[in-house]
């Protein structure tokens, strides 16, 4: 009977020792102010930081900032040091003239393009594929390219997936990485391909012909393993342009549509000859990432760590601009690093019950293709990496009253991530802009890439006044000079995203649970 009691004690202290953890956590998350949050937002988006682009003076005084705030909160140096300096590759196409079987394509109206090599003036021809969308998926049984060789060949690629009305294939409307066109690069690159076209429609591309003018018109910046292979040229062509072009041989670009929708497609020969020219502007950028750590408490955890991430760098400034010329980028993404942040200082205040370390990564070059969390990512044992939890244009507005984490839905995250908002009184929700391709276009897929299990939370887009605020921003001041700070800003729903994230952070080093992949893999994973 003694002995009963000593573990029915034991219970009830180890109960009474939980509740004092879980009623100090959420006493350091109620301490949070507004200021200390509007605080970082408020800096980072300033006219004095020019829009934040990598390698620019504003891009620096950004690293330079953060590492101020993480010595200041005591984060320790990742490795010994908070920068992680990386260089890219950075060419800018000054003059272009492409022609298809003797046609020209005219640079902006028809064409879009980056040379990836060392050379002011350059001239390449070759053969032209129409390859189809460009997918190899084991998991999905689907292969583009078969047995036929695009070595040294020009490929003509779509973007998006086959049969987006069916849900069974590549998850239907929802768009997987397979669609993205950075895929579609990185594929024809594989295989050998001397270049590619990937053909613009609104309708697939998901935006118009004017972003892509936009995106592709100044320096186009990688990663040196990014142009280590034979893919010199990669750009954008009209539909329009290209279905004139291919009529003119007699050749139906919706006969090839049709062809390609079927998965024993294989690739057609055009029969069309490329000529490519133009004069090429290249640099080497020198940039960094920002890391910190927060090391676990635990002798034998504290080896493997959570990531928390977001990117601080934005699209610079454009001089041709009359009038605002600065990208400020206030919610995309200074307001993501405040949440980051202020999700940090709650977790080092909580430090001693942390089981396992927290890696604090301000990344770079993430307008550029995620570069800087790619950087990153592969510097890493996926082994020792628990989850990337990642901070993406987080909503500064009031409360909401659900809770998103994108690209959860791949993972046992998702379980654990609803049973902690079913505890808060909070709905879980998906993105209703999942069509676009979110999960693969901020920073948390590069480390999905490497197997690690990862999400982007935010608050969700049920807000209390009833307008969706997310939806709004990303259809309209979205990568434009309108996305500044403003003093108004509640900043609840940002609040809300690092409440979440904390308390997500807590679960996982209270229960330790193994966090696994499940159903179809959506995008190729990276040995």
């Amino acid at each position: 009977m003694v002995k009963k009691m000593s573990i029915f004690l034991i219970f009830l202290l180890m109960l009474s020792s939980c509740d004092q953890n879980s009623n100090n956590l959420n006493t350091i998350i109620d301490s949070v102010s507004r200021n200390e949050i509007q605080s970082t937002l408020e800096f980072l988006s300033h006219d004095l930081l020019e829009g934040r682009a990598p390698g620019t003076r504003g891009g620096e005084l950004a690293e330079q900032y953060m590492k101020s705030i993480y010595k200041l909160l005591d984060f320790e140096p990742y490795q010994g040091n908070y920068f992680q300096p990386f260089s890219l590759k950075g060419y800018t196409i000054k003059d272009l003239s492409l022609s298809l079987n003797n046609i020209p394509c005219q640079l902006y109206n028809d064409v879009m393009g980056s040379y990836a090599r060392e050379q002011e003036q350059f001239i390449i021809s070759g053969d032209v594929v129409f390859a189809g969308f460009g997918i190899i998926s084991d998991d999905w049984n689907w292969n583009d390219y078969k047995d036929v060789s695009v070595e040294d060949k020009f490929v003509i690629i779509r973007v998006n997936e086959p049969d987006p009305t069916n849900p069974d294939l590549f998850e239907g409307s929802a768009l997987t990485y397979y669609g993205r066109w950075t895929y579609k690069i990185e594929e024809a690159a594989r295989q050998g391909a001397r270049g590619i076209l990937l053909i613009h429609t609104k309708g697939s591309a998901g935006y118009s012909w004017q972003v892509v003018q936009n995106s592709w018109g100044g320096e186009e910046l990688y990663l040196p393993s990014m142009v280590d292979n034979n893919l010199v040229f990669r750009g954008w062509i009209r539909e329009e342009k290209l279905e004139n072009i291919l009529s003119e041989s007699g050749i139906s670009l919706d006969r090839l549509y049709q062809q390609s929708e079927k998965r024993e497609f294989k690739p057609v020969d055009l029969n069309l000859s490329i000529k490519i020219n133009g004069n090429n502007s290249f640099r080497t950028v020198k940039t960094r990432n920002v890391v910190g750590v927060i090391p676990g408490s635990n002798n034998k955890l504290k080896e493997k760590s959570i990531i928390l991430s977001a990117h601080i760098d934005h699209l610079g400034m454009d001089p041709s601009l009359k009038g605002d010329a600065i990208y400020n980028g206030a919610i995309d993404n200074a307001a993501a690093v405040a949440s980051m942040i202020t999700t940090a200082k709650i977790l080092k205040e909580y430090q001693q019950n942390l089981n396992y370390s927290v890696i604090i990564l301000a990344c770079q070059a993430e307008e550029s293709g995620l570069l800087g969390s790619r950087y990153f990512a592969g510097t890493l044992d996926p082994e020792k990496i628990i989850t990337n939890i990642n901070f993406e244009s987080t909503p500064v507005w009031e409360k909401t009253r659900d809770i998103m984490a994108v690209g959860a839905k791949y993972s046992s995250l998702e379980d654990i991530i609803k049973n902690i908002l079913e505890q808060q009184n909070l709905d879980y929700s998906y993105f209703s802009m999942s069509n676009q391709g979110f999960f693969y276009r901020s920073d948390q897929f590069s480390f999905a890439r490497h197997g690690i299990p990862s999400i982007w939370i935010s608050a969700g887009e049920k807000f209390i006044s009833g307008t969706n605020k997310i939806k709004k921003f990303f259809l309209g001041n979205y990568h434009t000079v309108e996305d500044e700070y403003n003093p108004d800003w509640s900043l609840e729903s940002l609040k809300q995203t690092v409440d979440i994230s904390v308390l997500l952070a807590d679960y996982l080093n209270r229960n330790t649970p193994e966090i696994t992949w499940k159903g179809k893999m959506t995008f190729p994973v990276e040995k």
